[in-house]
């Protein structure tokens, strides 16, 4: 089963992310910031997180680059969400959703992002044999 991490400071919209990833067959852990899932990703990686881009203590943004410099770690598929127009172009994520999300479009970001990976992965073995 894959799992996920889901990061918004809004209680509402973590909760329905919560419930959607859940129904769609994901172990699901959550959090309230980009701080305190950082130390849960450290404690127990995960393969997706699931971040909002604008949240207090630590953004999204800043979860995501701190994500991308984690020696071995560094390959999670990242999603920020943001109800801003434009992603920012300053950051390493694999995917970018406007809120509101909706469920179905989350879980199929989601699991499009682990099957890509998954080929890549196939691929760079196939290339290294």
């Amino acid at each position: 089963m894959a799992s996920v991490l889901l990061v918004d400071d809004d209680v509402e919209t973590l909760a329905a992310w919560c419930a959607s990833c859940a129904a769609g067959g994901f172990e699901v852990r959550s959090a309230r910031d980009g701080q305190s899932a950082l130390r849960m990703f450290i404690e127990s990686p995960v393969d997706v997180v699931v971040a909002d881009w604008r949240m207090p203590i630590m953004s999204g943004s800043e979860l995501c680059h701190r994500l991308r410099t984690l020696p071995g770690l560094a390959d999670v598929a990242f999603i920020l969400i943001s109800g801003e127009p434009s992603p920012p172009a300053f950051v390493s994520y694999d995917g970018f959703l406007r809120k509101p999300v909706d469920g179905q479009l989350l879980l199929t970001t989601m699991r499009r992002l682990l099957a890509d990976r998954i080929t890549h992965r196939e691929s760079r073995i196939r290339r290294t044999t």
